[in-house]
């Protein structure tokens, strides 16, 4: 099953969460969404090295640890895909859309369309076995809003 976006829109888009896979905009939801590392230190001395020295490890590590290679990325991996762009190329002609999910509907403000993600597998698996999606609102690095099992997009 595909979802649309659909409505009040100059070109109707379909989307096959399936093919995102192999999609190089796909995100893993790790580098999106930031797990609070909280760093206390006894003294301002330590503090103060890393801010003139600067932080020693890159912020791709963690990412470069999590997985040995691209295979096992796309075998474990959870990902994301930024809605905007699918948004933007059915050229709405409204300010706001719904979304059907499992618990009814949902209208969104089309301008707050950079924090929409749609999370199409988790743990390397099909999120949905008919390719439907959860859509993510996330905001500063936290997951703001979750829609369950979202089956259309509609320009209203």
């Amino acid at each position: 099953m595909l979802l649309q976006i659909k409505g009040n829109v100059n070109f109707v888009i379909t989307l096959d969460s399936s093919a995102w896979i192999f999609d190089n905009r796909k995100i893993h939801i790790e580098d999106l969404v930031h797990d609070e590392e909280h760093i206390e230190f006894e003294d301002s001395e330590e503090w103060n090295r890393q801010i003139i020295e600067g932080d020693t490890l890159p912020p791709t590590l963690k990412s470069e640890k999590r997985y040995k290679n691209k295979k096992e990325e796309l075998l474990n991996g959870t990902f994301i895909m930024a809605l905007d762009p699918f948004l933007e190329y059915a050229e709405p002609k409204s300010v706001k859309y719904e979304i059907t999910h499992k618990n009814g509907t949902t209208t969104l403000a089309y301008k707050d369309r950079y924090e929409h993600y749609a999370q199409f597998s988790n743990n390397g698996k099909r999120l949905y076995d008919d390719g439907m999606i959860d859509l993510l609102v996330i905001k500063d690095g936290e997951i703001i809003e979750r829609y369950e099992y979202v089956t259309a997009f509609t320009f209203v």
